[in-house]
């Protein structure tokens, strides 16, 4: 296995995975969850994929991206064993708070996803 294919990412998922935080990618299977206002909340169904991931500060670059809100956080997944890409129609649950995934990047390497994160 190459670094460039997927080598790198392996690396990473061994080395740091012990020190992320367990959590759950539920994918979205059916349509959204809307509040009393019509704004979507999040979105109903689909089966949990487990994930390792760190919750962190928002990034500046968050802070100056369109839509950014006080209280968004950046939320890194590593990418070594996951077999879904990772969508804003999906959340994730961490230490027993959920998350929203509002912008989602996939770094040069393949070895992470840096995802905007909301409060559910």
């Amino acid at each position: 296995m190459s670094l460039l294919g997927g080598g790198i990412a392996a690396i990473f998922g061994a080395a740091l995975g012990g020190l992320y935080l367990d959590g759950q990618l539920v994918r979205s299977s059916a349509g959204p969850i809307y509040d009393g206002e019509g704004n979507i909340t999040g979105y109903a169904g689909g089966d949990p994929i487990a994930i390792k991931c760190q919750i962190d500060a928002a990034s500046w670059a968050m802070r100056q991206s369109e839509g950014f809100v006080d209280g968004d956080m950046r939320i890194i997944v590593l990418t070594a064993g996951l077999a879904s890409t990772i969508t804003t129609e999906q959340r994730i649950t961490v230490s027993g708070a959920t998350w929203l995934i509002q912008s989602v990047e996939l770094d040069a390497a393949a070895s992470h996803y840096v995802l905007r994160g909301r409060k559910a």
